[in-house]
């Protein structure tokens, strides 16, 4: 009897195994479910399409790949990756790309040109990762973010770019030509006509007898008044094309402008040259020379410095000035904001020759401004 009950404990024990080993398994079946549902509700709430690939065949893609390329993901399945591109060796250069970068590295992002199942060819951004800690078995996921409008848009902003400078140099350009033709005839026809009057009045002060004292101070005056506006057209003249720039070069010209610049805001300002003129084209002296007018205008009126440091100096193919004020300092906003005229057409002209322009600023210690353009425009 004993026997009979332990045989029909151990039936009823292996019954019940079995029972929970089946409810086991069905909720091991749910959960791979719920997982892979969850896994392809993750891989369609991606924008970008993405593939999965064993051995370059395609093993799983989203809903993306739709929109990117034109194919349902159950057309992929199985069929090798070659339909994403364009041809059958650009195919072959991006899988080893794609093969040797993933064996140094788990991830890698870069852009390569790929097709529609239209024919249309795009640009795509492809993000890669291997699937596992080794690339062994050959198995990757590949997300393709299609840039072609977006690249397309840039390369107009860069060529709306490219224009608007090159109108700003042809601007600049005819602007300085403009000046340096009113200058001369200022010059030529003002400033002759002036020093003949200069000298007729100094002639007609001569022949007036000491007892007309009232017409002998009046020519004085008059004298005094015509020199006065000599003085103020040689000023004009100056600052429409400085004559030294053109006939001694541009270190004359910026030794003479620190000193003026010196004589009329009482800054002190201090120079040291370590380049040769003969290098530096008409062009690029002229651009230099308005980037320091201009930078010495806005210590002036903006930082109250009451000292500044210049250095124009030649640093291997390139040439570098220097301007060094003890004010108030800049700040990052300050230099940054769009009102900042001076600063803007600074570096316009720095762009303009291929240059570059960095200005710091410390509270209460100055602002540094620091141009280097290549001597060469197309360097």
């Amino acid at each position: 009897m004993e026997k009979v009950a332990s045989m029909i404990f151990h039936d009823k024990k292996d019954a019940l195994g079995d029972s929970l080993d089946a409810m086991e398994q069905e909720v091991t079946k749910e959960r791979l479910l719920e997982l892979a549902a969850l896994e392809s509700s993750i891989l369609d709430a991606v924008p970008q399409a993405i593939v999965g690939l064993h051995k370059r065949r395609i093993i799983f893609a989203n809903n993306a790949v739709r929109d990117t390329f034109g194919w349902d993901p159950e057309e992929l399945i199985g069929k090798s990756v070659t339909l994403l591109y364009r041809n059958k060796e650009e195919s072959e250069e991006i899988a080893r790309y794609f093969y040797s970068t993933l064996k140094r590295q788990r991830t890698f992002v870069n852009e390569f040109p790929c097709r529609r199942k239209d024919g249309k060819d795009i640009l795509c951004r492809m993000r890669a990762a291997r699937i596992g800690d080794r690339l062994k078995e050959r198995r990757i996921v590949v997300a393709y973010e299609d840039i072609t409008e977006r690249r397309r848009a840039e390369e107009e902003l860069e060529r709306s770019h490219r224009r608007l400078r090159n109108l700003s140099a042809h601007l600049q350009s005819a602007r300085e030509e403009e000046c340096a033709r009113i200058a001369r005839e200022i010059h030529d026809e003002l400033g002759q006509y002036l020093t003949a009057l200069q000298m007729d009045v100094a002639w007609l002060g001569d022949q007036l007898p000491p007892e007309l004292s009232h017409l002998v101070d009046k020519t004085r005056r008059m004298a005094h008044l015509v020199d006065s506006t000599v003085d103020s057209v040689h000023r004009i003249i100056t600052e429409l094309r400085p004559i030294l720039l053109d006939d001694l070069g541009l270190n004359a010209a910026i030794e003479w402008q620190a000193k003026e610049f010196q004589n009329r805001s009482g800054i002190d300002c201090r120079i040291y040259i370590d380049c040769w003129d003969g290098l530096i084209e008409k062009d690029l002296a002229t651009a230099i020379f308005r980037i320091f007018q201009e930078t010495l205008t806005n210590v002036a009126r903006h930082s109250g410095a009451t000292a500044v440091w210049v250095r124009l100096t030649q640093e291997g193919d390139d040439l570098c000035l220097e301007v060094t004020d003890n004010g108030k300092g800049i700040t990052r906003k300050q230099a940054e904001d769009s009102r900042s005229f001076g600063i803007i057409g600074i570096r316009e002209r720095v762009n303009l020759w291929n240059g570059q322009m960095r200005i710091t600023g410390k509270s209460g210690r100055g602002t540094t401004v620091r141009v280097q353009i290549p001597l060469r425009k197309g360097a």
